[in-house]
């Protein structure tokens, strides 16, 4: 009897690893790299004053994407481990960190904006609330796949900050019947759906985090040939939408973010350092990004900031030259000089 327990149990923990096995992607689709040590935003940006968070923690150094059933598995890897979130109290109510953050991770978003038709003005060029960051004319994105450490949170805030947003912007016009309100956050809802993904399938180990989209989001398998934008924010854990603050010409963080620790003059134990002085452009709260061969990231979020243009892993080879074309045979059955390429000669 003990020793058919055994068997059942290693027929059992086979088809388990089988199982997996099965389902886990191994067919790499793409891959993009980013330098070592450019986690510092526009050049200036400092990290907070916090044991958890410091050079390399959010230093993104590879993106890939693999085959999956049903889907397609993202990978990010970080210069240093990911820090997992502990059992320790965070609030009055006796919550721990590990209660909030239930995914296994807590000081980093990964935003990844995708540009799959590659045509101008066909999509958003705007990012997530607080980002402050501006996309290319040629990158505008279809679809934003957000992983963050508390999705269904961060999926609440982002509809109020949508649906807030157009309010406004329609009353500016006129106003509103409360069917025309209704309408409204249906159409809120709905853009929502079909164009932001927040990942909830993600597996932490190391200095590397995976996480799944289904092709019902992506409409099929990511491809290479498509444009990548991909952003690594800090983290914060509260749902509350943060206001701008004032001390004196020195202005503070974004005026909301969404999930986003954000930046600000001097050094904080709360915020990012490095916050430029004055000016009335509000400066990204960005701590690495992906940017193509020839571009600059410190540009990218500096205070002139051009667009930021998307990654495209493998563009569609150019077509072939004139010169380069097969020549069609003359009458005669030649091409050029001599028989056809791969022409044979019948035997008389």
């Amino acid at each position: 009897m003990v020793l058919l327990c055994r068997l059942s149990l290693l027929l059992l923990l086979a088809t388990c690893a089988s199982a997996c096995r099965g389902t886990r992607g191994d067919t790499q689709l793409f891959s993009l790299e980013d330098p070592r040590g450019d986690d510092h935003g526009d050049g200036a940006l400092r990290y907070p004053l916090r044991q958890d968070l410091g050079p390399g923690s959010l230093d993104l150094l590879s993106f890939r994407a693999y085959a999956e059933r049903g889907g397609t598995r993202f990978e990010a890897t970080f210069a240093q481990p990911i820090p997992v979130p502990q059992r320790r109290t965070v609030d009055a109510a006796g919550t721990t960190l590990a209660d909030m953050a239930r995914h296994g991770f807590y000081t980093f978003n990964l935003d990844v904006y995708v540009d799959a038709d590659r045509m101008e003005g066909s999509g958003r060029t705007d990012t997530l609330p607080g980002r402050n960051l501006t996309l290319a004319p040629g990158s505008a994105w279809e679809k934003a796949i957000v992983l963050t450490p508390r999705p269904y949170e961060a999926r609440d805030v982002l509809r109020k900050l949508w649906r807030d947003a157009a309010l406004a912007e329609a009353q500016r016009q006129s106003s509103l019947s409360e069917s025309a309100v209704r309408a409204l956050e249906e159409q809120v809802e709905r853009q929502m759906a079909e164009r932001v993904f927040f990942a909830t399938r993600i597996r932490v180990f190391g200095p590397s985090v995976s996480f799944f989209v289904p092709d019902s989001f992506l409409g099929g398998q990511a491809q290479p040939s498509w444009g990548y934008a991909v952003a690594v924010t800090g983290a914060t854990l509260d749902r509350r939408v943060e206001l701008p603050t004032l001390l004196g010409n020195m202005t503070a963080p974004a005026a909301q973010g969404l999930m986003v620790l954000g930046i600000g003059p001097g050094v904080s134990h709360e915020r990012f350092g490095g916050g430029r002085v004055g000016g009335s452009t509000a400066q990204s709260p960005v701590v690495d990004l992906l940017v193509p061969e020839g571009v600059r990231q410190d540009e990218v979020l500096g205070p002139q900031a051009p667009g930021w243009p998307a990654v495209v892993p493998a563009p569609p080879a150019p077509p072939p030259a004139p010169s380069e074309l097969p020549q069609a045979p003359d009458a005669s059955g030649a091409a050029g000089q001599g028989d056809a390429p791969g022409a044979v000669t019948p035997h008389e």
